[in-house]
């Protein structure tokens, strides 16, 4: 959960997740992430406020500054991230067709980056705090909600039925539908020695 049922960290949460995915290497041990290491990475990307973090921003203090994990005080950081893309057409209205994505560019963007980070305006309903919104047996497909809340969350993979990703300590399944619906910015993560 990375205290995202606590605090207004989507952001800090879906990269504790992402930077597992980026470290893992099938040799080593993945590095244990805490929640007091994302909570004091986020409180300093805040500046003290639990008001969240735009995602652009913390990418790019991801990329220039980094971030610590327990006691190894390396800065982690990326090299460079793209983004955002828009799923929806955004992109094409706002003339610029080459940051829009069709669902297979999107399938083998998240293969070859190892995962994206996508922001959402959830539909009313959804939340951390209705266990009945999420997570195994609770897919994403109603397109007909209003948008509601900005979220943010790592895309993991996809199957025949949609999209996979991780979100407050579940697996969420969600259709290519409801991302086209309430995704609007999607960003991908080049990884560096250090992350």
């Amino acid at each position: 959960m990375y205290l995202n049922d606590k605090l207004d960290d989507c952001v800090m949460a879906a990269r504790a997740h992402h930077t597992l995915r980026l470290a893992w290497d099938g040799v080593h041990a993945l590095p244990a992430i805490s929640n007091d290491d994302v909570s004091r990475e986020y409180f300093k990307e805040t500046d003290g406020p639990d008001d969240g973090l735009d995602l652009q921003e913390s990418l790019d203090e991801w990329k220039k500054i980094g971030w610590t994990i327990g006691r190894d005080r390396t800065m982690r950081k990326i090299n460079g991230y793209s983004g955002p893309y828009s799923v929806n057409g955004d992109a094409i209205a706002d003339g610029n067709p080459s940051m829009e994505l069709s669902q297979q560019q999107l399938k083998a963007i998240i293969f070859s980056s190892i995962g994206a980070e996508i922001i959402l305006s959830l539909p009313e309903g959804i939340s951390v705090t209705n266990k009945n919104s999420f997570g195994p047996g609770h897919p994403w497909h109603d397109t007909s909600g209003s948008e509601w809340e900005s979220h943010v969350m790592l895309l993991t993979g996809y199957d025949k039925d949609g999209f996979l990703g991780i979100t407050w300590a579940q697996r969420q399944k969600m259709t290519w539908e409801f991302l086209k619906t309430y995704c609007y910015g999607v960003f991908f993560v080049e990884k560096s020695e250090t992350t």
